[in-house]
């Protein structure tokens, strides 16, 4: 009965002392799950993170002519040929002129199996109105 009792110590003791899994990236996590919207201001911090996984899906046109910083360039049309670009398990924020195409691009990856799409309020727009850094 003392080894059992023992055993069961040491392997309650053994689960207890296993370290915590541990993140590979530095993408900040979104507590919630779904379709979100977020205004750019709420949304830099965590696109500009190393790991982001940014989208502008405007048109390759639309794109040239001025972006959000760090955004690359997945076309709406071209979004569910794509999706192996993409991360499952981490955020994607998307964004394209006005918040229409990003919040129907959130929509289909969270269909897809993406847990956690963040649709930029306002989309390009906002963005350069809010003074946040562009590309070309």
């Amino acid at each position: 009965m003392k080894k059992i009792i023992l055993l069961l110590i040491s392997a309650v003791m053994f689960i207890a002392c296993q370290s915590a899994p541990t993140k590979t990236t530095d993408s900040p996590s979104v507590a919630k799950s779904g379709v979100i919207e977020m205004t750019p201001q709420e949304a830099r911090p965590a696109v500009e993170a190393a790991y982001a996984q940014f989208i502008d899906v405007r048109t390759p046109d639309e794109y040239t002519s001025g972006h959000a910083y760090r955004a690359r360039n997945i076309p709406l049309d071209t979004l569910k040929e794509n999706l192996d670009q993409l991360e499952r398990n981490e955020p994607v924020y998307l964004i394209c002129q006005t918040g229409k195409r990003s919040m129907q691009a959130a929509q289909t990856l969270n269909q897809a199996g993406f847990p956690q799409t963040i649709s930029i309020a306002g989309g390009t727009t906002a963005w350069q109105e809010a003074g946040l850094p562009m590309a070309k």
